[in-house]
C-alpha cells in the first residue's frame, strides 16, 4: 500500500499543477527604435514590423507563474540626416528580424473568473535572423543616391535584456480563452559589430492571441 502511495504522489502533485498549465498562441504589432550614442545629431523614426510567436506558462505560486516563450520579432530603426553645411541630407532604415526566447514571470489575479489581469516581468534572449540597410541621401554634387544592403555583418548575432508589461485573459468557453498583452523590451547588450558606436535595441509590441488550458 505504501509503494502504491509514494509511486501515486507525483501523479497527484502534478495533476493540479498540469490543469493550470497553459499554452499561447500570440501575435501582433510592434515598434522598434535604437539607442544610441550620436542621438543628438540624427533624427530617429521607428520601424513599425509584426511579432508572433508561442508560449507554455506553468504555475510557480498561487498568483505567479512562469511563462516561457519563444517569438519572431521585428526590429530596427529609421534615421534621417540634415547637414546643409556639407550639402548632405536623407535617410537610412534597418530593419533587422530576430528568432527571440524569453522567461517571463506574470504576477496576476486568478483564472477562476471572467478576467485575469497580470503584470509581466522577464529576461530575454535573442539570435539575429537577418539585417538590411536601405538608404537614400541627396549627396550634393554627386545627386540621389539610393541602395540596400545587408548588415548581417555590422550586426552581432545576439542580443539580450530585461522585457516588462501587462495584459489581460478573458474567458471565451471552457477551453479556451483571449490573450492581450502590451510588452516593452529593453536590449542590454551592444549589438553593434564594428565598435564605432554604441547601439542597443527598443521594442514595444502589443499582441493578442489564445490561451489554451493543457491538462483539462
Amino acid at each position: 500500500m505504501r509503494r502504491v502511495v509514494t509511486s501515486l504522489l507525483p501523479l497527484l502533485i502534478a495533476a493540479p499543477l498540469m490543469a493550470q498549465t497553459t499554452l499561447g498562441f500570440r501575435g501582433g504589432l510592434s515598434e522598434a527604435r535604437a539607442s544610441t550614442d550620436v542621438e543628438d545629431t540624427v533624427d530617429q523614426e521607428a520601424r513599425r514590423g509584426v511579432v508572433a510567436g508561442l508560449d507554455i506558462a506553468f504555475p510557480v505560486g498561487s498568483a505567479v507563474e512562469l511563462r516561457i516563450g519563444g517569438a519572431y520579432v521585428q526590429k530596427g530603426t529609421g534615421v534621417s540626416a540634415d547637414l546643409p553645411s556639407e550639402g548632405i541630407s536623407g535617410s537610412t532604415s534597418i530593419e533587422a528580424d530576430w528568432v527571440q526566447a524569453s522567461a517571463l514571470v506574470r504576477i496576476g489575479t486568478p483564472r477562476d473568473g471572467g478576467a485575469s489581469f497580470g503584470l509581466l516581468l522577464g529576461p530575454w534572449a535573442a539570435s539575429l535572423l537577418s539585417c538590411e540597410a536601405s538608404l537614400d541621401f541627396d549627396v550634393g554634387e554627386l545627386g540621389p543616391v539610393s541602395e540596400s544592403i545587408s548588415c548581417d555583418d555590422l550586426t552581432k548575432s545576439t542580443d539580450y535584456g530585461i522585457a516588462a508589461g501587462a495584459g489581460v485573459e478573458m474567458a471565451i468557453s471552457d477551453g479556451l480563452r483571449l490573450g492581450v498583452d502590451l510588452i516593452y523590451s529593453l536590449g542590454l547588450a551592444n549589438i553593434d559589430d564594428t565598435s564605432t558606436e554604441d547601439v542597443k535595441t527598443r521594442h514595444l509590441a502589443l499582441q493578442a492571441g489564445f490561451v489554451i488550458p493543457l491538462g483539462g
